[in-house]
């Protein structure tokens, strides 16, 4: 009864881990090749979409990780 519950809490976490990842890889396009927020971050803008982006790459390699993993168990 358990393991069924924590199966499915475990699919909410990788799915929402892929959720974020897209969410962070679009404010990190959005700093680095528009110009919204331009006036809040001006000098800042490349290095805030590098990191965005860069770890969203990071959510992305471990979301798949996580999603491999739950369906390897099944």
């Amino acid at each position: 009864m358990f393991s069924n519950n924590n199966q499915s809490i475990n699919k909410i976490r990788c799915y929402s881990g892929f959720i974020m990842a897209l969410l962070y890889l679009t404010a990190g396009f959005l700093f680095l090749f528009s110009d919204i927020l331009i006036h809040v971050f001006p000098d800042y803008r490349l290095p805030v979409g590098g990191v965005l982006t860069a770890y969203a790459c990071f959510r992305i390699y471990s979301a798949i990780k996580c999603y491999k993993q739950l369906n390897s168990s099944n």
